[in-house]
């Protein structure tokens, strides 16, 4: 029977909620505060992890018997390595784009500050497809299965486009409302619907550089990726800021940046992803 942990601060609340899951047919515990929830969660992993040293069944857990994999490491470190050193060169780059924004007035940093709170709603929404692209690529092309290694980037690219569409419109549509769950000045509103405006149509561009890039992971390519998204989408804004940016000094010629750089870095991860994705199929056949 599956457990439900509840976090609620809300007494009556969050015994309603635990009430009506236990009709429901589900086991519940219940917390007051991230804190105590997490202190639940560790209790239950210990029960778990000295279930398993216990267990005498195939599944148990001999900690003398744990070595690692030297091959296996190998490969995780060449996947995840690049990885991480891309989103870390990623937030150096977005310094620069900051310190742009820096240079306008209070109530262009304050509006540009709200507005960027729609960034992780669009990002996180976009990355599930992203890891399900890897996940289902990665699985059918260790299957043999190429049709479906070919669908699912073409569906995943098509969902996280569509998605974050769908999510950028309705962010230009709605901003005004959206903007004033962070502030209730107008002007700062009006300064946060300049950000919300163009990275609501760019939102869906990183679909093709992202997806892309999850793609080619899910072959076993990750290094390359990653140069090209540090040249395409790093290097490139630290120039956009220091040549367009400083002869215009707008505030739509810094935003409009990401559009740039996402849609250059996309052709490049796309061209590199056909060539590879045409060698592993040739082993396939």
């Amino acid at each position: 029977m599956k457990k439900i942990l509840i976090v609620e601060d809300d007494r009556e609340l969050k015994e309603g909620i635990c009430y009506t899951l236990q009709k429901a047919g589900y086991l519940t515990e219940s917390a007051d505060s991230v804190q105590n929830a997490k202190t639940l969660f560790l209790k239950d992993a210990a029960v778990i992890l000295q279930a398993l040293l216990r267990s005498k069944d195939i599944y148990a857990l001999h900690p003398g018997k744990l070595r690692m994999d030297r091959e296996l490491t190998r490969d995780i470190l060449k996947l995840g390595m690049p990885s991480g050193l891309q989103n870390v060169i990623f937030q150096f780059a977005n310094s620069f784009v900051q310190m742009g924004v820096n240079s306008f007035d209070a109530t262009m940093v304050a509006g540009n500050s709200a507005a960027s709170n729609a960034d992780a709603l669009v990002y996180d929404v976009m990355a599930a497809f992203y890891t399900a692209c890897g996940s289902f690529m990665g699985q059918n092309y260790g299957a043999g299965k190429k049709k479906r290694v070919r669908n699912s980037y073409l569906i995943s690219l098509a969902y996280s486009f569509g998605i974050g569409l769908l999510l950028g419109v309705s962010l230009v549509v709605f901003g005004r409302p959206f903007l004033s769950l962070f502030t209730r000045d107008a002007v700062v509103m009006d300064a946060g619907m300049y950000r919300l405006t163009i990275m609501g149509f760019s939102y869906c561009i990183s679909a093709f550089m992202d997806c892309t890039i999850a793609a080619a992971r899910a072959l076993g390519k990750s290094i390359v990726p990653m140069f090209i998204v540090i040249m395409g989408s790093c290097v490139f804004r630290v120039i956009w800021v220091y040549t367009v940016f400083a002869y215009f000094h707008t505030i739509p010629s810094l935003y409009l940046l990401y559009m740039f750089s996402w849609s250059i870095t996309a052709v490049a991860e796309i061209l590199y992803f056909i060539r590879i994705y045409r060698q592993k199929m040739a082993l396939l056949s």
